[in-house]
């Protein structure tokens, strides 16, 4: 995991933290309507994937796109490219 998110429960798909102190709960659902433990509302909806056919490298783009939106440097956006590939979701 990369040291940003230590300690965390993040997303298995793009690494995002399930619980944050800004954003609240984080968790998609599942089918039943539960909350996962694997996975974030914005990759996981009612048991599915959202964008199923998403590649690892798009994910990293998503992603590093997003930080940079929000103003992250580098380093953060360096950890995140390198972490993606060792989730769930893409071994």
């Amino acid at each position: 995991m990369g040291s940003y998110a230590h300690g965390m429960k993040q997303c298995q798909s793009c690494g995002m933290p399930l619980h944050s102190k800004k954003a609240g709960d984080c968790r998609g659902t599942e089918r039943d309507g539960s909350k996962s433990e694997m996975w974030c509302s914005l990759c996981y909806v009612n048991g599915a994937f959202v964008n199923p056919n998403c590649t690892v490298d798009e994910m990293i783009d998503i992603v590093d796109g997003a930080l940079k939106r929000d103003g992250r440097w580098f380093p953060m956006r360096w950890a995140a490219r390198k972490q993606i590939p060792t989730l769930e979701r893409w071994r």
